[in-house]
């Protein structure tokens, strides 16, 4: 029998004159790395001549037929044709089966230990890959709250405007002005028909009034189009950095280079809250103020209309 760390080869051997006859048996891993091992077993004849031999395998062992080797006193060694072309010498001693079944599972031990550590290695691989990936996500995670972050303060840095609402309320004003003008351009009217006149001139003035104040209405959309746009970035970096402290919370230990500060962002939103209130609050008084310039213009003309028509 032989063995090494790859295999363990049993040659039971009958010999009568020259002739030979008996059987192999091997078990082998492919590999000093290999995790699985291949059992052969094979029946051959051979002929012996001085120190030379040939053992013959009808049915074939593996892809070999023939091989060939020499005795030396108790010794024996085997030429063995390899899979890629080269001949490997197979030295044998004698032996017991129990040696044999001893080489056997040496082997076997090999194998599984092989298995055992590519094992380990594979959870280990895998382990590290999960971290990066968790690692991943958080520094993910951060980077989109402070992406979100930088928006927000775009929109705080930008307020809205308020020129369009200055502009129609102070339009509101002048037709007011005109509707009390053309008010008193009736009472001083000597003629009836000119000064009722004047007065629906005046209620003219008063209906371009309400105009503005539907103009205020509609500024006053548009504003509040601006303000839930800001309020709804403020309320994405609310998710997110939700999203981002779920994250991190599986992977306590870890804080990524360019992590977002909490109270940063709860500042952010306090600002958010304060300020948005504060643009609604604006743009609803330019239409209380217009509210009261409509009210007065209605009623400096239905006056006049009252007086001298």
């Amino acid at each position: 029998m032989g063995a090494d760390e790859t295999s363990a080869v049993l040659v039971q051997i009958t010999r009568e004159a020259n002739a030979l006859s008996g059987t192999l048996d091997e078990i082998s891993m492919a590999h000093p790395g290999a995790t699985t091992t291949t059992p052969s077993h094979a029946a051959f004849t051979g002929t012996l001549d001085g120190n030379a031999l040939t053992l013959s395998f009808p049915q074939g062992f593996g892809l070999v037929r023939n091989i060939s080797g020499t005795v030396s006193g108790s010794s024996m060694s085997l030429q063995v044709p390899q899979d890629d072309g080269a001949i490997a010498s197979l030295p044998l001693k004698p032996g017991s089966l129990k040696s044999y079944n001893q080489a056997v599972e040496a082997v076997q031990a090999s194998a599984q230990a092989n298995a055992s550590a590519n094992e380990a290695a594979a959870a280990s691989a895998a382990a590290a890959a999960s971290l990066q990936e968790s690692q991943q996500r958080i520094a993910s995670a951060g980077d989109a709250v402070l992406k979100k972050m930088k928006d927000v303060r775009a929109g705080l840095a930008t307020p809205p405007s308020f020129s369009d609402l200055d502009n129609h309320l102070s339009a509101a004003r002048d037709h007011l002005a005109d509707a009390q003008a053309n008010a008193a351009e009736a009472d001083r009217e000597s003629d009836q028909s000119v000064a009722c006149s004047d007065a629906y001139t005046a209620d003219s003035d008063a209906y371009t009034v309400e105009s503005d104040a539907y103009t205020i209405d509609s500024d006053m959309l548009s504003l509040t189009s601006e303000i839930d746009s800001l309020k709804d970035a403020a309320a994405d970096l609310n998710r997110t950095l939700t999203e981002y402290q779920q994250a991190a919370a599986a992977l306590p230990d870890y804080t990524p280079p360019q992590a977002p500060d909490a109270n940063q962002v709860k500042d952010l939103l306090n600002q958010v809250s304060l300020k948005t209130a504060a643009w609604r609050k604006k743009g609803s008084g330019y239409q209380s103020k217009v509210a009261k310039l409509l009210k007065q213009a209605r009623a400096v003309a239905e006056q006049a209309k009252k007086e001298h028509c």
